[in-house]
């Protein structure tokens, strides 16, 4: 296979593994179980479990778990561990179906709204850069084996995956101090 496809398979096995995670985790009944407690591992716990310096601490490093954990067995850890955290987040998505079902205009509190912004930015800023630095994982435990078993690969890569994890970590960074303001004003 040519190495530009690589890329894109990259992709699927690790958004592919967060579906089949989540939906095991929502219709399946599969929330609560050992994969839900492996999910833990790179996912940010919910903001009543959290200090106030907590978020940035669990913001910034579960992207940094999704990108070591998933360079295990050459890949297949990014499979694992991400099917792993979309039974978790499933779980995050049916909380927040709960409390919005919940929901009377006018009995929503204050704290209540920053749990759900806090819930929101766990699913739309956690979850993509951890699939991100997942991908970046697979990519690199890849090449290791190609390196290993003597294939020529392209150089370029090196640097360009440090940048990208640079980048991811600067992201989670920001917004762990965001969610750490939003629950510092809950």
């Amino acid at each position: 296979m040519r190495e530009e496809y690589w890329y894109y398979s990259f992709w699927l096995v690790v958004v592919g593994s967060w579906i089949v995670g989540f939906a095991y985790g929502k219709w399946l009944g599969g929330y609560g179980g050992l994969f839900s407690e492996l999910g833990r591992a790179i996912s940010v716990p919910l903001p009543g479990r959290l200090e106030l310096w907590q978020p940035i601490l669990y913001f910034t490093l579960t992207p940094v778990a999704a990108f070591v954990l998933s360079q295990l067995f050459f890949g297949a850890g990014a499979a694992f561990f991400l099917f792993a955290r979309g039974v978790y987040d499933s779980g995050l998505i049916t909380i927040l179906e709960t409390a919005i079902s919940n929901w009377r205009l006018t009995s929503i509190t204050s704290a209540e709204l920053w749990s759900f912004f806090f819930i929101m930015i766990i699913l739309v800023v956690n979850l993509p850069l951890s699939l991100w630095a997942a991908q970046l994982g697979t990519q690199r435990s890849v090449r290791m084996l190609y390196r290993l078993r003597g294939r020529p690969t392209k150089p370029a890569a090196g640097p360009e995956l440090i940048s990208s994890l640079i980048i991811i970590v600067t992201l989670s960074l920001v917004a762990g101090l965001t969610a750490t303001f939003a629950i510092s004003s809950a």
